[in-house]
Order: C-alpha cells, then structure tokens, then sequence
C-alpha cells in the first residue's frame, strides 16, 4: 500500500449526498476527507440531475416562491406516504418534510442559482446544486482526493476503522484510518444496458457495505424512467425527450403505429400520464409493447409530434433550452426527426434504486461506525420515489454527516487488522496473475443485457429464476475475467471493470432474489405472473445479511406511525387508482 490517511469521518462520494455530508461532518468540527470515484461535484448522478427541489407549497412561497400556501407538510406527508405505496418510513418521511425547506434556503444562501419555481418545487441544474456545495465544502476546509475509487471496508471488531481505496490515475492503493465511514455513492445504474444515470455508478458502496457485515434492504425496487432516448447511442439514456413529452405532448405509438396506451383503462391512463405515476405505468406499458414484438430491435417504442403544433412546442422548447441544447449535448437532429422523421426510439431506462444499506434514523448502518445517504441507503421512500432525490440526498446528507460526526467525537481510531490488508493483496495479485480469460467488458455487455430484461420493468418467476441461473454462470466466468494489459496500472479500465463488476454481481443477486421472494406487485416493482399488490401479507421489507458465502433473509414489517394503509389484496392499477383517491387535491410532487 502507497500511503495512510487520517481522518475522523471519511465520506466516499462525491455527489450531493457526500458532499452535503462532508460539510455536515466538518461543521461538527470533525477532520474530513471526501474521496471521489471522479472529480468531485462533476461525477455520479447529481450533477446530471434535472433538477428540482422538492417542499410543500406553504413553506416554498415563504421562501418568496410561487408555492400554494395551502398546500401544507401534512398533504405533502400523505401525498408521499401513498404513492410510496406504504412501505415509506415515515419517520424518516416526516423529516424529509421537515428538513426540506431548510436545505434549500440553505443552499440559496450559500449561492445556488435558482431557474424558475413551480407549485411544490424550485428548479435548478444538478451542477448548480453540486456546484455550490463543493464551494461550502472547500470553505470548512473539507480535504477533497478526486479520482479515488474505494475498494473495501476496513473493521476492528465489528467496528469500522478505515478503507482502502485505489488512486485510479497513479494505479497506487492508499488505506485510510477513520473513525467513521459515511457511504454516498448512488445506485448501480451501470448494470443495465439501458440507463437514465452516471456510468460509473456500478453499486459499489452498497456491495462494500454488505461484504462488510452491514444489512441491504428493498433491492426489488427500481423505477424505470420512460421515454428516454434509447437510440441513436449518442442520445442513449438522455431523459431530454421525457422532458420533451412532458412539456409539450405529443403521441407514444408501437411499431404498427397504434396509440397503446389506448387499450388501458382511461382513468389509470389519465392517472399514469398526468402525475409522476408515468414513469412507472408507462415504463410498464411501453415493455409490455415490447414484450409482444410491437417494439423496435433497440427495445424502443416511438416518440413522435403527432397532433402538436410544432412551431408553439419548439418555441416553448427554445426558451428553456436554446439551439436545443440540454447538459451539453446537441440535439437539434433530433428536432430534425421529429418534424420529418417517424419518430424518436425512447424506452424505459433504469434511473432511480429505492433499495440500498439500511439505516435508522440517524442514517446509521447496522455495522457499528457506519453511516450512508442519498441513493446508496434503503430509500426513506418505500416502493416508489415521487419526490425529488435531489432534496432527499441534502437532508439525507446533513443526518449521516452530522450523525458520524457525533459518533466520531472523542473517540480513538481502531488499530487496522493487518490480515484484512493482506487479504484483499491477495486477491488483487490474484486478479492481475489471471492469464488467457476472457475482457470485463463483453462480460458486463451480456450482463446488462440480461439485467434489463429479466430485472426490468416487468419480472416473472420464470424470468427470475432463469436469471439467477445466468448471474450463477456470470459469477464463475468472473472469476476468469483478466486484464489485457498488466504492464502498468496507472488508469488502468479494466481493472475497474473487473472490480465493479464483482460489486455489480453480488448487487443483482440480491436484487433478483428480492424480486423473487416479493410474491405481488408493487410500486415499481411490477410481477406480470402477479399484477397484485397484496396488503394483506407484503407490507414488509426484504432485508439481507451476508453469511459467509451467501446470505440470510428476514422481513421486516413497516411501522405505520401516523397513516394506515387500506387492507386486502388489489389489481395493480386498481390499487394505483385507489392510491391517488387519497392524494391530495395539490399539484402532484416531482
């Protein structure tokens, strides 16, 4: 190993939640190191965000905003509560709301450029927000080390005392001492061939965490993002033309050109188009299209401008987003396509991941010195996110980075377990003694593949079970994975490849398994062998611990501290329709 840092809270991730975290942690007047996988607010999902702030209406308009002043926290607690589809914590739910409005004033007043406001949010670009917390964070004198990926989780006793990580540019190991650990590191967007998120976010601090002793929980749940650009690949994964469908319409049609969504019932569809349902029903519908063979060969229905005015739509577009330029990327071809072409091939793509460690309420793990935000945590939100997670990785931040803070004070650091060191040596030297196998890279394509079709929108049990036969074969031919090239480390892919991949197989094996045991559908979790959302016996999570190796399994019942869900077994969309009578008569959140 090259070299050993101290700190008394060491955050891994460069995102909102770790940098809001960092500046927590070092308010506190703790020692802190923020490692980033990148550069630091430039990489992971926030600086990619769309973004919007999320809060009830009464305390955005007392922030000077266009908020409705009857739309209060307790309609925005239920509205969150319902479309989470109960499995929320609403402990943790009620903080989200109580905390909102106060990490956005506060980001407004460390600078944070705000764009235009709308009924329940404020809205702004992912960089401004990671932008103005990199600022804050420099001026506590956070130590920022960018192009790190971190690698493992050191322990002393069931206590965290540390981590290795590598430098990804030098191809050098450098251990830290650390009191505690906060883990920000987002989602495993990078193991599905479809994704609306950053490529690099591959599950690692998830599979760190749980081969470290900590719990993972709700790992079924996965909202899908629909309409987003599936083709050209220069366009794929671009949530651009979801944004395009939501400002100014337009038609979703099959490859026979037929409206699809027109052999739904009309008050689900209203329900599923009109509020942030859609990214769920019209995920699962646009599958389902392609499922039956109505799709196109990049598993894509098409977008098209049928029925719009296009001269008052672009102009709409141009004030937005001028020369239609949106996160760097030029789209005006696809302009061009849309006005002579057929249509633009969107689809659903993998965007947000409600399973993640478990946490309390302090946004402490279940390993002793632990803490997690943001994405990377079993999501606050139950089975569907509908509200910002944006504003989620800033008060999630704050929590975790205060609460290490605490931990840490006035204690010693732990003495590193020098056989700990020596086992991950070994197996790096045995990753790089590997000769003749096969490159990470045509294993990861295969597995992305698999991943979107079988883990995606829509599951069944056969589906499942056949897909964990395919993670089983992928775990051995894993294992000989080589480098082509081992002649220098320094910025070497394929071995970040090959070590996110072992992140991202230990993450969908948990993942699929969830989705096995999980006997309904519910929220974005959709059983097509099932389309029942069963209250009666599965407002319960699934919550996994590692055992040697494989895992055990236990449920765990949600406490309903303030709202009770209704009781019996429903039709999925049934469900949903039932869901949005007890939605408040507010705008519907983002």
């Amino acid at each position: 190993m090259s070299s050993t840092l101290e700190a008394d809270v060491l955050v891994v991730g460069g995102g909102g939640a770790g940098l809001r975290a960092a500046i927590e942690a070092g308010d506190h007047g703790s020692r802190v190191i923020l490692i980033s996988k990148g550069e630091a607010a430039k990489c992971g999902a926030s600086p990619m965000a769309g973004a919007d702030l999320t809060l009830d209406g009464k305390s955005l308009n007392e922030l000077g905003f266009k908020g409705v002043v009857t739309d209060n926290k307790e309609k925005f607690f239920n509205d969150i509560i319902t479309q989470s589809y109960f499995l929320g914590n609403q402990k943790l739910v009620k903080r989200y709301v109580e905390d909102a409005p106060k990490v956005v004033e506060e980001l407004i007043d460390w600078g944070m450029r705000v764009d235009y406001d709308e009924e329940r949010a404020i809205d702004t670009e992912g960089f401004n927000i990671t932008h103005t917390l990199l600022k804050k964070a420099e001026e506590l004198n956070v130590k920022l080390i960018n192009d790190v990926m971190f690698l493992e989780l050191l322990t002393s006793r069931g206590t965290v005392s540390g981590g290795i990580g590598l430098r990804v540019l030098t191809g050098e190991f450098i251990i830290f001492k650390a009191k505690a650990v906060v883990i920000a590191t987002g989602g495993w967007h990078k193991a599905y061939i479809y994704n609306a998120g950053s490529r690099e976010l591959a599950g690692d601090g998830l599979a760190i965490a749980y081969r470290a002793g900590a719990s993972l929980g709700n790992m079924e749940f996965v909202t899908f993002c629909c309409n987003v650009t599936h083709w050209p690949p220069i366009w794929n994964g671009s949530i651009f033309t979801y944004i395009l469908h939501s400002m100014v319409g337009g038609e979703l049609v099959n490859t026979k050109n037929e409206r699809f969504l027109d052999a739904y019932d009309p008050e689900v569809v209203k329900i599923g188009t009109s509020t942030e349902w859609n990214k769920s029903f019209v995920s699962i519908a646009t599958y389902q299209e392609i499922l039956n063979g109505n799709g196109t060969t990049h598993s894509s229905i098409l977008y098209t401008l049928k029925g719009v005015s296009k001269e008052k739509a672009f102009a709409n577009v141009e004030k937005i987003y001028p020369k239609w330029r949106y996160k760097g990327t030029d789209f005006s071809n696809l302009k061009d396509k849309l006005v002579h072409g057929s249509g633009v091939e969107v689809g659903p793509s993998a965007e947000y991941f409600e399973g993640g460690i478990v946490i309390d309420e302090k946004f402490s793990s279940t390993l002793n010195g632990l803490f997690a935000a943001g994405e990377a945590t079993m999501s606050i939100f139950g089975a569907n996110r509908v509200v910002a997670a944006t504003t989620e990785m800033l008060v999630e931040g704050a929590i975790a980075g205060g609460s290490a803070a605490t931990y840490a004070n006035g204690k010693e650091f732990k003495e590193l377990d020098q056989n700990q060191i020596q086992e991950f040596e070994k197996k790096i030297d045995g990753i790089l003694s590997r000769r003749g196998g096969n490159k990470p890279s045509s294993l990861l394509k295969r597995i992305q593949t698999e991943t979107y079709s079988n883990l995606g929108p829509i599951r069944t049990e056969k589906g499942l079970e056949e897909y964990l036969e395919f993670i089983e074969n992928a775990k051995e031919e894993y294992r000989h994975t080589c480098l082509q090239d081992v002649s220098s480390l320094k910025y070497n892919k394929e071995l970040i490849e090959i070590l996110e991949l072992e992140n991202i197989l230990t993450i969908l094996e948990l993942s699929a398994n969830a989705a096995l045991i999980r006997t309904e559908s519910r929220g974005v979790h959709y059983r097509s062998d099932i389309p029942i959302t069963d209250n009666d016996n599965w407002l319960k999570e699934i919550i996994f611990k590692r055992d040697k190796n494989s895992f055990k399994t236990e449920t765990r019942s949600v406490d309903f501290d303030s709202i009770r869900p209704p009781e019996g077994k429903l039709p999925y969309f049934d469900m949903m329709k039932m869901m949005m009578k007890s939605h408040s008569d507010t705008p519907g959140a983002h």
